[in-house]
């Protein structure tokens, strides 16, 4: 199976390309406000490097939020321009669930936290059962009610929560990657690939209604 992946959904913009469990090459860079001059390019780069041809691609697999608005519309609409040319369905990979893989293996409860604005985070929580494994929607949350959870938790990854991290064992940087992208794309192609994917949105979960939610 061949896949080629993309991540716009941080300042992390990236391209990878897997081919069934060999991550054959990525190109990525943290270049915040730059996802629509550079996506083009890392593709260019990734195709001379590697030898790529749409036209053998299975699919083609995009970090679908939560995310930065911006930068999620930049990657699903140029996904989607490729897809769309060649007849190729497309595989949203949930980008926490990205984020929290990302931080490697671990066991018991974790917790995926990505910065949105101000004081607003998107978290997610997880358990470890080979593999992370979803136990709620990621939803954005307002530092203060989030931070009582942390210590809680066995493992903690997170993507720009710096100014509000303390320094505990279990808190790391995580690495939204394109990588990481394409190898969850193949590991769940069966029950993540959308064939017609005209009507596929990002996850945007507006952190406009933190306010209204209850924890």
């Amino acid at each position: 199976m061949k896949i080629l992946a993309i991540e716009t959904a941080t300042e992390i913009c990236g391209v990878s390309y897997i081919e069934d469990d060999n991550v054959i090459a990525t190109v990525e860079e943290n270049i915040p406000r730059q996802h629509a001059k550079s996506l083009p390019l890392f593709y260019e780069k990734l195709v001379a490097d590697t030898g790529l041809k749409l036209s053998s691609l299975d699919g083609i697999a995009i970090s679908i939020g939560p995310g930065s608005f911006t930068g999620l519309r930049i990657g699903l609409s140029y996904s989607k321009g490729l897809a769309f040319g060649q007849g190729l369905p497309l595989i949203p990979v949930p980008t926490l669930r990205a984020l929290m893989d990302s931080g490697g293996e671990y066991s018991g409860a974790g917790l995926a936290l990505l910065y949105s604005h101000r004081d607003i985070v998107y978290a997610q929580k997880f358990s470890c059962e080979n593999g992370s494994i979803p136990q709620n929607d990621p939803s954005p949350y307002q530092w203060q009610d989030i931070e009582q959870n942390i210590k809680k938790m066995d493992q903690v990854v997170h993507w720009g929560c710096n100014q509000f991290i303390d320094d505990l064992k279990h808190v790391q940087e995580g690495n939204p990657s394109a990588e990481i992208i394409s190898i969850l794309a193949h590991q769940h192609f069966d029950e993540w690939v959308i064939n017609k994917p005209y009507d596929l949105v990002p996850n945007y979960i507006s952190p406009f209604e933190v306010g209204e939610k209850k924890h």
